[in-house]
């Protein structure tokens, strides 16, 4: 993906899975709830249940970025997790998450589908609508978290919403070479550099979007022509991701398309073009914090915000903290810029 950063490839990130959390030396009480809380700040607001309250509850949790993504290893005994309306209200998080089962079995549950994994099988789940993931045994599952701009500019919303929910076999075909590449990603003690590391995120979506594309609902050829004219604007706005004076009238003329026209293309996909740009420079300011060592300064003015301070606000207003805590927070160091 481009945009101005000067990144380095002979320097190493501080992406390795680092340990979230592991309930195994607590007591069973405190253990619940630190998952819980965990579950909410890792992924998205979500309510836990378990089999059991009463009976003892391990889990351990590793958390690994790369490039816009995340992709973290569970081990966990029998419990559910459940995203309402009400939780989508208070929580506007809307990336889409992974599930794929390495061990045991867990259902997935979303726009009235429901679908058993294991050996490998994954799903798609999307945090602006409600679901359920019920690990019914004892099991293991690697989750990737991605930015919902970052598929939806592959896939239409509409394609994305008909895959939600289904069960996507680890064994064979695509689905088997993206299970095995997360499975490998996931589990890697290589410490790569930022470039490296922005490379497996972009061949981790090439293929993922290549599996969801076979299970998808073929396009008409008037929604194929609007999907792939969306992808070629999307593409040439983030080519201008630095320049806040850019504008989408200037795309137009680029690419030969009427303003109206570009606006209904976004439209067609529930936004606009403004809120779509203004979500990405927010998710490419956050997978920068976690992958780079500039300050804020330096990734405000990167991802095309006129001022840190606006940038701070608007980040805020975002993911609940500042992008310095926000760094601390994932990676453990500070950021030599003070909130504002």
């Amino acid at each position: 993906m481009t945009d101005s950063a000067q990144k380095d490839d002979s320097a190493c990130t501080d992406s390795a899975a680092s340990m979230v959390l592991s309930t195994r030396e607590l007591e069973s009480t405190e253990g619940r709830v630190r998952w819980a809380d965990t579950l909410d700040s890792t992924y998205c607001e979500m309510d836990v249940d378990w089999p059991d309250r009463h009976a003892r509850f391990a889990a351990e949790l590793t958390v690994r970025p790369f490039g816009d993504l995340t992709v973290s290893v569970v081990h966990a005994d029998p419990h559910t997790v459940v995203r309402t309306p009400e939780m989508i209200r208070s929580d506007p998080n809307d990336d889409y998450l992974l599930c794929l089962i390495t061990r045991g079995t867990a259902t997935l549950q979303q726009h009235s589908r429901s679908a058993t994994l294991e050996q490998g099988a994954f799903g798609i789940l999307d945090s602006a609508a409600p679901f359920v993931v019920d690990g019914r045994t004892e099991f293991e599952q690697v989750v990737l978290r991605a930015p919902r701009q970052l598929l939806i500019s592959r896939l239409s919303a509409e394609a994305m919403e008909g895959v939600a929910g289904l069960g996507i076999s680890g064994q064979t075909g695509m689905g088997g070479l993206v299970s095995r590449f997360l499975v490998d990603i996931a589990t890697t003690d290589a410490r790569l550099s930022v470039g490296s590391s922005a490379s497996v995120a972009a061949s981790a979506v090439d293929l993922l979007t290549s599996a969801l594309t076979e299970q998808a609902r073929p396009l008409t050829a008037t929604k194929r022509v609007h999907h792939d004219d969306l992808r070629t604007v999307q593409q040439t706005m983030t080519r201008y991701l630095h320049d806040p004076d850019h504008s989408t009238a200037e795309i137009g003329v680029e690419l030969g398309m009427s303003l109206r026209y570009i606006h209904k293309l976004f439209s067609l996909t529930g936004t606009t073009p403004r809120t779509w740009l203004y979500q990405l420079r927010l998710d490419r300011a956050r997978g920068q914090l976690l992958d780079t060592d500039s300050t804020v300064a330096e990734i405000s003015d990167r991802v095309g915000f006129r001022d840190v301070s606006h940038f701070s606000r608007a980040f805020r207003k975002r993911f609940g903290v500042s992008p310095a805590h926000f760094r601390e927070q994932h990676n453990g160091k500070g950021d030599s810029l003070t909130d504002r």
